[in-house]
């Protein structure tokens, strides 16, 4: 019988290869199955099932986890580089304001050079209004401290001729200088210079502010993550200048070992999980100030970073844990079919994104500085404003009647028990006044609706116009407005008020293309009184009796106004 060659690559021969290997499978799978001792079908199905529900489960658990850790890794990095941005932005506006506060005071010495009484003067009260300066020096043209707001500043010497900022102000120029260390105290100090011109534009010697880089790292630490991790300076020698969390040592006396500053004189990202200088794992981003002399490092703590992570590990694995235990079940009970369609879906993150907007620049601090400046300032604070403004405007749409936009009944339940018990405490008389639009039905039945409401929003003004600024105004219902008049004359300051709003109404009717509705208005009128009869408080008595003295008015013949006496009795 001739031999039949059969050609490589051909299709009969992908064809016996396909089959090939699917014997081949199947005698192994047979082979492992009995090794297991599966013997029965319900067995194999019971644990083939679930292992493949394991499998599944593991690489649904480690591919969500690898997934989530990209995403938490991206997100702390764009929350540290936000950070970063903050932080350099201030450091900067800080560093400008204190460099012009000190260009300031130099202007205010030009010409007292002679006159050290004179200086001292200005010193105290500059040091007076400015807290975050340890002491302020002026120093002659020839670099001796000719004046020192402390008894001994910082720089102990009195000449400082050597100094850098000495010669940058000789050459006219303002100066920040790097962290320095007392000679006095051995702690830090920042100087910041400017000189003082003659009235010939000459050097006549230059104003030195001196500050304790701990002012510094307080205002820093508003912008830490807490717990978790913060920022912190370092100078171009990788030593720090405010000592981060967890880090013991006074500032420029320790240096940093985590690679971070080698990464920033690189210029190279930091992108990757380090150990800090108190031994954190941690990742953490950087920004150069002060024209490249100082680092801003943010650092989060890795485990704070990924601990949500872990929870959903673990969450997770229990989840596919249960299926694992529920499809043994369900194999128990149809061993004839197979189960395979698994969904796990679990993947669900709520990230906010959080900054401190708490942070205000006092205007009186910056009255004084340059137009930009000011507007700078603003710009940052109204950023801190905003979520503020947003809160406190969905709080007026909530106290606010929406068609005559005064507040509303529950604005003044709410708020006017504490308006009344001002008055008490300060023993001052209080008044109560409840209106209503005479006959105002027949206006709705007559003209409609529509005009009503055009009616009730010009009652909401007439009354507006006859109030204090300091009486609340509230649509009470339908046709009713309510006054709390706090601070009205005892001796019928809200009958007096209540006559005027009369009055008002008589001489303003509503008025429209041709059309007149003459307006008049019925009023009750309840003073404060320590003692309550009706209701749960002084304000509900005083609301229930004003609500009498109205029905009386509506029974007097209505457009007038009634005082309900103590000795009336509810009716």
């Amino acid at each position: 019988m001739p031999r039949i060659r059969v050609p490589w690559g051909g299709p009969l021969w992908d064809m016996q290869t396909m089959h090939f290997g699917r014997k081949v499978g199947e005698l192994l799978l047979d082979r492992l199955s009995c090794r297991l001792g599966l013997l029965t079908l319900r067995q194999r199905l019971r644990f083939w099932v679930g292992l493949i529900i394991v499998v599944l489960g593991a690489l649904i658990l480690i591919s969500t986890t690898l997934t989530e850790a990209r995403f938490k890794t991206r997100q702390t990095e764009q929350q540290l580089k936000d950070a970063i941005s903050l932080q350099s932005s201030f450091i900067d506006r800080w560093l400008e304001d204190h460099s012009t506060q000190i260009g300031v005071l130099s202007r205010l010495v030009k010409g007292r050079t002679g006159d050290k009484d004179e200086i001292r003067r200005i010193f105290k009260a500059f040091m007076s209004e400015e807290g975050e300066y340890t002491a302020v020096l002026y120093v002659d043209a020839q670099g001796q401290i000719a004046v020192d707001s402390q008894s001994q500043s910082p720089d102990s010497s009195g000449d400082v001729s050597d100094r850098d900022y000495f010669k940058e102000a000789r050459a006219g120029r303002r100066f920040i200088t790097d962290v320095l260390i007392s000679k006095n105290s051995s702690r830090p100090f920042v100087f910041v210079s400017s000189p003082v011109m003659d009235g010939n534009n000459e050097f006549n010697g230059l104003v030195c502010g001196v500050i304790h880089i701990g002012v510094l790292k307080k205002v820093m630490s508003q912008f830490d993550f807490g717990n978790a991790g913060g920022t912190y300076l370092l100078n171009r020698d990788g030593q720090f200048i405010t000592v981060p969390l967890g880090v013991e040592g006074e500032p420029l006396n320790l240096a940093d070992t985590s690679p971070i500053a080698g990464l920033a004189k690189a210029g190279t990202p930091a992108n990757k999980v380090y150990v800090n200088y108190a031994g954190d794992r941690v990742m953490g981003q950087y920004g150069w100030v002060k024209d490249r002399e100082w680092l801003v490092v943010a650092e989060m703590k890795h485990s704070n970073v990924f601990q949500a992570l872990y929870t959903d590990m673990l969450l997770m694995a229990v989840i596919v844990l249960i299926m694992l235990l529920l499809s043994f079940a369900l194999t128990f009970k149809f061993t004839e079919g197979i189960v395979r369609p698994i969904r796990l879906l679990l993947q669900g993150t709520s990230t906010i994104r959080a900054g401190d907007y708490d942070f205000r620049i006092p205007h009186d601090q910056i009255s004084s500085a340059p137009e930009e400046l000011q507007q700078l300032c603003e710009n940052f604070n109204l950023a801190g404003k905003k979520l503020k403004s947003t809160i406190q405007m969905l709080e007026l749409t909530a106290v606010v009647d929406e068609l005559t936009e005064v507040y509303n009944r529950r604005y003044i339940l709410t708020e006017g028990p504490r308006l009344v018990e001002t008055c008490s405490r300060a023993g001052q008389p209080c008044s109560i006044l409840m209106m209503d639009i005479d006959y105002f039905k027949k206006v709705n039945d007559t003209y409609g609706h529509l005009v009503g409401d055009r009616v009730i929003i010009h009652a909401a003004s007439l009354l507006m116009s006859c109030v204090r600024s300091c009486d609340m105004v509230s649509r009470y219902g339908g046709e009713e407005f309510l006054v709390l008049a706090p601070n009205a004359p005892a001796a019928g300051g809200g009958v007096e008020l209540g006559n005027r709003i009369c009055r008002m109404f008589r001489d303003q009717p509503y008025r429209e293309e041709g059309l007149e509705i003459p307006l008049t208005v019925s009023i009750g009128v309840a003073d404060y009184r320590a003692d309550y009869s009706f209701g749960r408080s002084t304000l509900e008595d005083m609301i229930s009796r004003a609500d009498q003295a109205l029905y009386k008015a509506k029974r007097n013949g209505r457009n007038r106004v009634e005082l309900l006496k103590d000795s009336q009795k509810q009716i």
